[in-house]
């Protein structure tokens, strides 16, 4: 079984929420995009939209992944929810106005083929592996992974038209 290593833990995850006028397809196509450009594989996990009397509602969950070498893979988990939608018309073009929430959670996916599974003599030295010999790779992994779920959010936040995050 692989080895999940939280960068972005599922109990913080980066958050933007706003009450803001948008166009929830082009949002959802310029997330897309800025994974393409970045080489992620993304699998849309979940799709759900329905009708209220206050408007539209959808949710969204994108599993974007990339492998970074034949051990590790960059994870980013992307669930975007949509509430009470109404269009509205605007100089370009009809949009959409309502509440948008979006949370981002990463992680590094270790030993992803299971190759190292075997038996216990074989996750001993993974974990001696792990701890001694590639610690350095993998802290580097985790502060790569930590910039592109950054940039990710903080595309997001800009298209949304709201202030930028630096990470800590």
């Amino acid at each position: 079984m692989s080895q999940i290593e939280f960068v972005v833990p599922v109990n913080k995850p980066l958050k933007i929420t706003a009450d803001a006028v948008f166009n929830m397809h082009d949002l959802y196509k310029h997330l897309r995009s800025w994974l393409d450009e970045h080489k992620y594989v993304t699998f849309e996990k979940e799709y759900r939209d329905w009708m209220k009397e206050a408007g539209r509602s959808a949710a969204i969950k994108l599993a974007p992944w990339k492998k970074v070498d034949d051990y590790t893979k960059f994870c980013i988990d992307i669930k975007i929810k949509f509430k009470d939608l109404k269009e509205v018309e605007t100089k370009s073009g009809i949009l959409n106005k309502g509440e948008v929430s979006i949370k981002f959670e990463s992680f590094l996916e270790k030993d992803y083929e299971n190759r190292w599974e075997n038996n216990f003599m074989t996750r001993f030295i993974r974990s001696l592996n792990d701890h001694f010999f590639i610690a350095d790779k993998l802290n580097s992994y985790k502060k790569e992974l930590l910039d592109e779920t950054y940039d990710v959010f903080n595309e997001a936040k800009s298209f949304l038209g709201l202030h930028r995050v630096k990470k800590p």
